[in-house]
């Protein structure tokens, strides 16, 4: 029977996973010093190796005869593990056994020793799937895990699992693997498998498999199939769906120039030709992308930072609405309809007392029934409680979420700052507050990654560096200060 490229070419030892050295390293380290750890979280986007690693991992902690922290994949153990027969190492699909009592008969098994293995090894994909109820099942088995048992835990959203279950673990951030490192593989694969390949098109398929070697193997599969293991450039774009680089920025045009009736030709023509719309989408949204970009570095200036955040806002909503199953060519020529024709895009505006709605506007804390109101100048909120030390977490977060990259990038060298129940965001780059402002979905995205770090809900604001120049003596300083410690909330007009 014939086995898919991607089953065929899973990595067998560490030393075979590509772009994720980081990890390998040490997951290598600890199986060599012995120093093992009772629960592991690997997090990542999907076709990154944190199954295959996982695999590697259970091979490798009941390998009789390691190598350099590898599995040797000669013993009886390696084999059997290879062939999935080994009954120590359990995986587990969450998505589908995401229930309490699945987690409960987990916690019944986990007190038998290993029938064969030094360990029992559970691989659970797709962790965040798991309901309320069996996250707390699942802890009890965290606190206190027999010796012989090992979890790994794998996930593409951490911010859906509790920061009870995250604390209880070894954490580890696959990155996106880079087109380099994905190219240099599909050559390999192609030069092994006697497959004819195109520079530009293994470039493509690098491209279309978004830092996921799982899905490069897949696509080269599926191209290598349809033209008789002689990959071109024209082939795999015909078989991907890709529209031309110039159908896009004649659609990136006309959006620029109100030309809604140029959109709706260019809309029926990659129709016509079976292009997937769902990819057109994203081409357009990474086009104007790299315009946000441009703009933010002051090296194009023929359109407003207002203007292509209006552009993405627009296209991201069609691009979830047809991933949701909506009528693609509808959603493409309502988005193109709406940005040609100045139709408002804005809608309502559900924004909290303490959101960011304008960059401008300072922020006064929530009043309470003894309210003292002095008739002088609004004062700014102190950062008493000093540095917000998970920022970098929180950051990183948002470097590892594809749908928030934006956000990350205004915001990768801010600082932030705790006061109460604010988090105070202080930026240079006047871009991350108009992200902030214009989408509610980046600031419930942020909201939600802060509280699953911190266990806290925080309400965000912008920082302002309290005025030093103020006089020491100013009798209404002292006023304010004497209520404030007696636990009186001020709010100064």
């Amino acid at each position: 029977m014939y086995q898919a490229l991607y089953r065929k070419w899973r990595p067998q030892t560490f030393d075979d996973v590509v772009g994720q050295e980081h990890i390998t390293k040490t997951l290598k380290n600890e199986i060599e010093s012995g120093k093992i750890s009772h629960a592991y979280l690997f997090i990542g986007s999907r076709g990154t190796g944190k199954t295959s690693c996982a695999k590697i991992f259970a091979k490798a902690v009941n390998c009789l005869a390691p190598k350099g922290g590898n599995p040797c994949g000669e013993c009886d153990i390696c084999k059997e593990i290879q062939s999935e027969s080994a009954l120590d190492i359990v995986e587990i699909d969450a998505a589908s056994n995401n229930g309490v009592e699945n987690i409960r008969s987990m916690r019944e098994e986990v007190v038998f020793s290993p029938t064969k293995c030094k360990y029992r090894v559970y691989i659970v994909d797709e962790v965040h799937m798991l309901s309320a109820g069996a996250f707390n099942a699942f802890l009890k088995i965290l606190e206190e895990p027999p010796e012989h048992v090992i979890f790994i835990l794998a996930t593409t959203e951490l911010h859906k699992i509790p920061a009870t279950i995250i604390s209880r673990c070894q954490r580890f951030n696959f990155k996106r693997i880079s087109s380099a490192d994905i190219i240099e593989r599909l050559k390999l694969v192609c030069k092994k498998e006697k497959i004819k390949i195109e520079p530009k098109a293994a470039k493509l398929i690098a491209k279309c498999a978004d830092g996921g070697m799982r899905d490069a193997l897949s696509i080269l599969d599926q191209c290598a199939n349809s033209c008789e293991n002689n990959v071109t450039f024209e082939n795999a774009k015909k078989i991907l769906g890709i529209s031309s680089g110039d159908q896009t920025e004649k659609f990136a045009e006309n959006i620029l120039e109100n030309n809604s009736s140029g959109c709706i030709e260019i809309i029926d023509e990659i129709h016509q030709e079976s292009v997937n719309i769902l990819k057109f989408c994203e081409s357009v949204m990474e086009y104007f992308r790299n315009v946000m970009i441009e703009t933010v570095n002051k090296s194009r200036k023929d359109i407003s930072l207002k203007r292509i955040l209006e552009i993405l806002d627009v296209l991201q909503v069609s691009y979830q609405n047809i991933s949701s199953g909506a009528n693609a060519k509808l959603e493409m020529e309502i988005a193109a309809v709406k940005l040609c024709e100045n139709v408002s895009t804005q809608g309502s505006k559900s924004v909290t007392d303490t959101e960011i709605n304008n960059t401008k506007k300072e922020i006064t804390p929530p009043q309470s029934p003894k309210t003292v109101n002095p008739p002088v100048k609004k004062m700014e909120i102190k950062t008493e409680d000093g540095t917000f030390e998970p920022w970098g977490k929180i950051l990183e977060e948002l470097k590892n979420t594809k749908t928030l990259k934006s956000l990350y990038i205004s915001l990768r060298d801010s600082n932030a700052y705790k006061s109460g129940n604010y988090i105070l965001i202080d930026s240079k780059n006047s871009l991350a507050f108009e992200l902030l402002r214009n989408n509610s979905e980046y600031r419930i995205a942020i909201k939600n990654i802060i509280k699953n770090i911190t266990g806290r809900q925080y309400s965000l604001g912008p920082y302002k560096p309290e005025n030093k120049e103020k006089t020491k003596d100013d009798p209404l300083e002292a006023l304010v200060d004497k209520a404030r410690k007696n636990g009186i909330d001020v709010t100064l007009n």
